[in-house]
């Protein structure tokens, strides 16, 4: 079994490989257990244990699995109604391997009929070109090629820098929150945001400079030798990957987080900055020109389809309170796209000009409520992100038995 589906790791034992193929073998049988065949076209291990670029920590004198492992149960032929059973049932049927291994294995259910209709993103050409079919037809995923590098739409990029940029948030919510009384599970937590955001942006850099591909080895090598890439930022990305690869939390536990968040963010703004000039076309695109611009090309984004027309439409019927003292060509981008497309427009306050007050209002602006400091405006943005952005944050917070719902008034007697 292991042979036929190859290594899961690039620097695994024979121990860990063994303990990852026992693994997925298990989830395996659960599923098939769980989702009839007649319902069942394949089920996919992808992510980074699909790749065979999983992770392997070492912990005392024994090595294990680090990344969770991702799998996706493709099936045929269902209703809405069976799709959303099955997706419940396969999670609830692989509960006791978690507990056993003591690792995460993620399950998410989707049609064939779904994934044939789906856009090229870029999860979905990374599935493409790195997974391993564990059940079922084995010819499915290949069929995908509309799953194409060239066909992957630059916003969906900008969402993935977005996505893993939100983990510095997220990082800067965590270190405000419980400051001294962070766990040693909560600094784990922030190394390991820390270095999915530095491989997010390289990974859109590449993007942008038409240098990307699915193998994190091969994005490696190839960030490692660009020349359009600042000398800083390659060696942070050469970190990331082999802290991915092989993490070692130890040296990074020691530091000051607060302080490395902020010389992240400094190496991370112009890397921002750089993608978005090539994506909305703009060389010589400043800071002070990028929200109204970003909005405005909102509008015209994902008009390839009578899907995205209609999405489109029915934002601007809604007349949500957006942007209301922005100009109007931006007013009506943000309408277009709503809450959910504003929320990655809204990232860089967040991120790096957090303590400007006038982009603090224009965020809140375009977030619907009106903020006026910086705690407020970064608990509104994780509200909105939990909510338009990446629903598994809410599972996050409650993990760390936190919130960021808005703290009670104090009123006066």
């Amino acid at each position: 079994m292991q042979s036929r589906w190859s290594r899961y790791t690039v620097y695994g034992s024979a121990d860990v490989e063994q303990t990852v193929s026992t693994i997925v073998r298990e989830v395996a049988v659960r599923v098939d257990k769980t989702v009839p065949s007649e319902h069942l076209r394949c089920l996919v291990l992808f992510g980074g244990y699909g790749r065979g670029e999983g992770g392997v920590e070492t912990q005392g004198e024994k090595a294990v699995p680090h990344n969770n492992l991702d799998f996706l149960v493709i099936t045929k032929k269902v209703t809405r109604k069976q799709q959303a059973d099955y997706q419940r049932q396969v999670n609830e049927a692989v509960q006791p391997v978690r507990e056993r291994f003591g690792v995460g294995v993620d399950l998410t259910a989707i049609s064939d009929k779904k994934l044939k209709s789906a856009p090229s993103l870029v999860m979905w050409y990374d599935m493409r070109f790195g997974h391993k079919t564990v059940l079922g037809d084995a010819n499915f995923v290949p069929s995908l090629k509309h799953f194409d590098l060239s066909k992957i739409p630059a916003w969906n990029v900008r969402d993935l820098m977005v996505n893993r940029g939100t983990l510095i948030v997220i990082n800067d919510f965590l270190l405000d929150e419980l400051d001294s009384s962070l766990s040693e599970k909560g600094r784990r937590s922030i190394v390991k945001h820390a270095m999915k955001a530095i491989i997010g942006y390289g990974d859109s850099l590449l993007f942008f400079l038409n240098d990307y591909d699915w193998s994190y080895c091969k994005k490696q090598a190839r960030m490692k030798d660009h020349t359009r890439v600042p000398p800083e930022f390659q060696r942070l990305y050469e970190e990331a990957i082999s802290f991915r690869f092989q993490p070692d939390y130890s040296s990074y536990l020691q530091r000051d987080l607060t302080e490395w968040m902020d010389e992240l963010r400094e190496t991370l703004k112009p890397v921002h900055l750089s993608c978005e000039q090539k994506r909305l076309g703009k060389p010589s695109l400043t800071w002070s020109e990028y929200f109204d611009t970003a909005l405005r090309h909102a509008m015209f984004e994902d008009l390839g389809s009578a899907r995205g027309i209609a999405k489109k439409a029915r934002n601007l019927m809604r007349r949500e309170a957006i942007g209301r003292h922005r100009p109007l060509t931006a007013r009506l981008g943000g309408r277009s796209v709503g809450l959910t497309g504003c929320v990655p427009i809204v990232f860089p306050v967040l991120s790096f000009f957090v303590d400007d007050e006038r982009l603090r209002f224009l965020a809140g602006d375009l977030l619907g409520e009106v903020v006026s400091t910086p705690r407020e405006l970064r608990r509104l943005y994780l509200q909105r992100w939990g909510m338009h952005g990446d629903t598994n944050f809410n599972s996050f917070l409650r993990d760390h038995a936190m919130s960021v719902e808005a703290e009670p008034q104090e009123v006066g007697v």
